[in-house]
């Protein structure tokens, strides 16, 4: 397991020794030779990333990125292989030792949305789509979430109704582990969970956000 604070320094450390280039052919981000800055698509809004590993959004710069959000895009820089999405989908357990965060990933991600957006489709929409989503046919109700370039996640729910209580489940591209950990997947679906329902409910959604690869809720 991780140390919270070394996750993103770590990330750094190993960024700053890479060929911008080679990262952003690998990633499919865009390297701008002339302001010498990468630029991101994540979770369907645009980050810039500078040869010290700082990150930024776009859209407003001086708006402070989130500790999870900016070592997972320093970390799928160095990691990416470089390989496309394969359109095939698997569960959190299917990923290399997803056993070892399963129970975390359905507490922290899964539960959180069925509980949220089971009695509500139209909401469950508006946030997917806020996200970059677009529909798929999955459950009652999919989208694909573009989270990193190579990293599409799908979030499917099942609508509550007289017989079953609501699910729902996020499920990864069969491409994804070879571009980020299992633990930092793991990050990443509770990050698509979180910003889904802080779409729906800002308060809420800051009550989900975890520290680092350790499963702790922020207070």
């Amino acid at each position: 397991m991780c140390n919270p604070v070394n996750a993103y320094h770590e990330a750094v450390k190993r960024f700053r020794t890479l060929d911008p280039g080679d990262a952003a052919a690998r990633s499919g981000a865009r390297y701008d030779r002339d302001r010498r800055i990468l630029e991101i698509m994540y979770f369907g809004s645009l980050y810039m990333v500078n040869g010290d590993g700082a990150v930024w959004r776009a859209d407003d710069p001086s708006a402070e990125v989130s500790f999870n959000d900016r070592t997972l895009i320093v970390q799928y820089l160095c990691e990416s292989s470089g390989l496309p999405p394969r359109g095939a989908w698997l569960s959190f357990l299917e990923l290399p030792d997803g056993s070892h965060h399963y129970m975390p990933f359905q507490t922290d991600a899964a539960i959180p949305l069925a509980g949220v957006f089971g009695r509500r489709p139209e909401e469950f929409d508006e946030a997917a789509r806020a996200l970059g989503g677009r529909p798929l046919d999955l459950g009652d109700r999919s989208f694909l979430i573009p989270a990193l370039p190579k990293i599409p996640l799908a979030v499917v729910i099942w609508e509550e109704d007289d017989e079953f209580p609501a699910k729902s489940n996020i499920l990864f591209d069969s491409v994804s582990p070879l571009h980020l950990t299992t633990a930092a997947l793991w990050v990443l679906g509770v990050e698509l969970a979180r910003k889904m329902i802080a779409h729906y409910d800002r308060e809420a959604g800051r009550k989900r956000e975890i520290t680092w690869l350790e499963g702790v809720k922020r207070d």
